[in-house]
């Protein structure tokens, strides 16, 4: 039987059908996405959008338009910076962040944290480290912001001096909401740990620990909340805010349906005390205590901490595929007279950036069906 090909007058007008199709797909999904980009001086720093999602710099962030984030960026041989409610503006609107990032000091001081009462979450230079009590070390000389945040109470904010070389002492009493305030809040924890918690979109922090992380100072109402964790299927609930009371999630995380390709990744939450230590996985820098990691390939890894006037720590942590690993180590003093430090290389890598096709597969599969029926119809009339 002789083959019956389409005319070229035929597959043009399917060449313009197709291109009409994703013409109309393209911007309705672009429209659902803001961007933010980061710059920073030095390239090749890891910044991490919301605590979460880490990409080496320079780099841009897809997310939520018309919300606030978190950018934290990390770089081997700098002090840390977290640029706080960065705003992801309008749907295909990128908004810039420039960082010229400083120089660790050759001498750091140190926190001794406690708080009346105990188990308020610490937020010190917009970075979150869990809750009191706690000792922060790697602190750079100067003046430093810290904000203490518990259910029931008001937030704690106030500034103080670190002096290189020393240990300040802080021991502030939170004030309970009056009466009249109107405020409540939600208190959050999940299971793994390690979760980004979003609140009208907003980032509102990290469930690093095995305490509760508090959204405070809420009026009263409804808050949409979500939980995400890479390997792990989002976390939607609505909390509702009453004056005075306190709105509990306890979020068990669902791992992904499994797919042609078994989850091969683990994470580790990586903790110390003093907290602020730098972290290298197997020899590679990926910021400071307490943090947690995600898809680190399952098997053997090393974990290295390291953190001025202590003595480094190093553990051999074995990874399991689609599970959560804890990691704590605790750092000696350094002796009066350490010994001279060996240079070591250390290699910087991007890690796995996670990108948000416009396109969907299914898009596409709907396009090519269009163009066979299409097909299917020039035959027909030939």
């Amino acid at each position: 039987m002789p083959q019956r090909f389409m005319k070229p007058r035929s597959l043009f007008f399917t060449a313009v059908l197709l291109i009409a199709v994703l013409a109309c797909i393209v911007p309705a999904a672009a429209d659902s996405v803001a961007y933010i980009q980061v710059i920073t001086v030095p390239t090749g720093a890891q910044a991490c959008l919301d605590h979460y999602t880490c990409n080496i710099t320079p780099t841009t962030f897809s997310t939520t338009p018309n919300s606030y984030h978190s950018i934290t960026l990390y770089e081997d041989g700098y002090l840390s910076f977290t640029a706080q409610s960065v705003y992801a503006s309008a749907p295909n609107v990128t908004t810039n962040l420039q960082v010229t990032l400083a120089q660790i000091p050759s001498q750091t001081g140190s926190l001794d944290l406690n708080s009346n009462p105990a188990n308020a979450d610490i937020w010190l230079d917009n970075l979150y480290y869990g809750t009191t009590p706690q000792i922060i070390g790697g602190l750079s000389d100067g003046i430093h912001t810290l904000v203490l945040k518990k259910a029931g109470y008001y937030d704690d904010t106030e500034s103080f001096t670190i002096v290189a070389g020393q240990t300040s002492t802080k021991y502030p009493t939170l004030t309970g909401y009056t009466p009249a305030s109107g405020y409540g809040d939600i208190q959050i924890q999940s299971s793994p740990v390690g979760a980004a918690v979003y609140v009208n979109d907003n980032y509102m922090g990290t469930t690093i620990s095995s305490s509760a992380l508090y959204v405070t100072q809420l009026t009263t109402g409804s808050y949409p909340v979500r939980i995400t964790l890479a390997g792990y299927q989002p976390y939607y609930e609505t909390a509702v805010i009453t004056a005075g009371g306190v709105y509990d999630i306890r979020a068990n995380l669902v791992p992904l349906t499994p797919g042609p390709t078994p989850d091969t990744n683990g994470q580790i939450t990586v903790r110390s005390s003093p907290s602020g230590a730098n972290i290298y996985l197997d020899n590679l820098y990926k910021g400071l205590t307490p943090l947690t990691l995600v898809d680190i390939p399952a098997g053997s890894h090393t974990i290295l901490l390291k953190l001025n006037g202590y003595q480094d720590w190093q553990s051999t942590v074995n990874v399991a595929a689609g599970s959560s690993t804890d990691v704590s180590g605790t750092l000696a003093a350094a002796t009066a007279t350490p010994p001279q430090p060996t240079p070591t290389a250390v290699v910087t890598q991007a890690l796995p950036v996670q990108t948000r096709s416009p396109i969907s597969v299914i898009s596409i599969i709907s396009a090519i069906g269009i163009c066979g029926a299409a097909v299917v119809m020039f035959r027909k009339k030939e």
